[in-house]
């Protein structure tokens, strides 16, 4: 494959890139014989510094007119590096993706042969292009008279087609471009070679050999007769499937933040809330306990309620902190063995007591489920849900149904019960959140569901639920097989 600066050396052309203040970039090897200097002495110069003053006012406006959109060929004089003022006819234009003038010199004065000189230049810009963009781009050279189109090389290992089996009629681009995109990329093309423009520039989806889809950016260029009519149009397709990946993967971040920083503001106003109830007790209860301290009377009841307070107090740190362990990821995971069902009847007897006195029925789907996860959070999952279907029952015995289904490498799990159920539509939002209530004349601190949703998640899995007020509650969780840790 031809490399660009193997082109640059062997070109008899000075061949260069230059920035929007007219400084050179790239420059050719042919800039010595052409100018007398060497392309490391052009190279961060303004053009201005070695134009014939004569033409700088024409050399000026063709740098307006080049970054307005214009493709230019021009004529004039520079000062060669041993004084003499030299001829040098230009071809140049603006590329606004880039932000670069490409630009290509011949020395001679314009003659009578000034059509050809034309045609050379454009296909010398056209050579330039091409290898600049040979290690990234499928070239494409479309003949529009011909109604054949030409694929570079690099078109077989950027979308795996090989170049010797597609047809060269127009069809082996089209009939790969997603059905979506074809009609506005048609309507595109046909409006460019209608116009007098002739840089073309569209981003859709391509599809491979393998039948998966890219993303690409195409840039062409229109070659017009003397009459204006499009007879030819060359380009090259960009592959920018990494870049939108990673511009969703940057999105997917920007989100969690966002999230995190949400959730980090609703737990900073629960602390404030939750801690400043018994801190304003304590610290009213010490007041008066200092103003009466040589009454019995107050100083027992002080120490009563100080001691209600404290243990108040106690309780709410130990609740934040079950909410930080569940969203900091502090806790070791270890994967181990964890047999499902014996997980609920290990529950079903830590609950005896309260299962009998609320006559609850557990029914279980048969089977042996083993998934290889952390078993304190599995353990917590169903717990927290049992012991939710037991404070919030219906005038009915509980009754709790739950179900394991393999599915690929997954276990779903349908946890049903025949309790109060949940208005959806008013607290779904918030049905996840800690210390969040939906049943106020329950006791209780909204801290359950929380933590089953936190520790499915960290788990690798996910969990919906379906629900009516007064028709019970089902939970639809997935587990992974295997745990995505360890």
């Amino acid at each position: 494959m031809i490399k660009l600066d193997k082109l640059l050396k062997l070109s008899p052309d000075l061949i260069c890139t230059l920035d929007i203040e007219g400084r050179f970039v790239d420059v050719s090897e042919a800039s010595l014989s052409l100018l007398g200097y060497l392309p490391a002495e052009l190279t961060g110069k303004c053009y201005r510094n070695f134009i014939d003053l004569a033409d700088m006012p024409l050399a000026d406006k063709a740098m307006r007119n080049l970054i307005s959109g214009e493709t230019l060929q021009i004529q004039n004089h520079y000062i060669h590096n041993s004084g003499k003022v030299i001829p040098l006819r230009w071809s140049a234009h603006w590329d606004d993706d880039d932000q670069l003038i490409y630009a290509i010199a011949r020395s001679g004065e314009i003659t009578n042969r000034e059509e050809d000189m034309r045609t050379s230049l454009e296909e010398s810009i056209l050579r330039y292009q091409y290898v600049s963009k040979a290690t990234s781009d499928a070239i494409w050279d479309w003949d529009i008279a011909k109604g054949t189109l030409y694929w570079g090389e690099n078109f077989e290992s950027i979308f795996g087609y090989k170049l010797s089996e597609i047809s060269s009629g127009v069809d082996s681009w089209t009939s790969h471009i997603h059905e979506d995109d074809l009609v506005r990329i048609n309507k595109s093309i046909q409006e460019i070679l209608q116009e007098k423009n002739t840089n073309w520039k569209e981003e859709y989806r391509y599809q491979r050999a393998d039948g998966t889809f890219a993303d690409v950016v195409d840039r062409g260029f229109v070659i017009r007769d003397k009459m204006g009519i499009a007879i030819r149009m060359v380009g090259a397709m960009h592959d920018i499937s990494e870049r939108k990946q990673a511009l969703k993967e940057m999105k997917r971040i920007t989100d969690d933040l966002y999230k995190h920083n949400r959730e980090l503001h609703e737990f900073g106003y629960i602390v404030s809330h939750n801690l400043r109830s018994p801190v304003t007790n304590i610290i009213g209860i010490a007041t008066l306990l200092e103003m009466e301290q040589d009454d019995p009377e107050t100083v027992s009841y002080c120490s009563t309620h100080l001691k209600t307070s404290i243990s108040r107090l106690d309780e709410v740190i130990l609740d934040l902190s079950k909410i930080l362990n569940a969203t900091d990821n502090s806790v070791e995971l270890i994967a181990e063995p964890v047999n499902l069902s014996e997980t609920i009847f290990n529950i079903e007897t830590d609950l005896a007591d309260k299962m009998l006195r609320n006559h609850v029925r557990i029914d279980v789907s048969p089977g042996l489920f083993i998934i290889h996860s952390h078993k304190a959070y599995v353990y917590s999952i169903f717990f927290n849900l049992i012991t939710n279907a037991i404070k919030y029952r219906s005038e009915s015995d509980p009754v709790i149904s739950v179900k394991f289904v393999n599915k690929g490498a997954m276990v779903n799990i349908l946890f049903t019960d025949n309790g109060l159920g949940i208005d959806l539509k008013r607290y779904g939002d918030d049905l996840f959140k800690p210390y969040k209530r939906f049943h106020t004349d329950i006791e209780g601190k909204g801290l359950g569901m929380f933590l089953v949703k936190s520790h499915i998640e960290t788990l690798k899995g996910d969990i919906n639920v379906t629900s009516k007020p007064g028709a019970g509650t089902t939970f639809h969780i997935n587990l992974p097989k295997v745990a995505g840790f360890n």
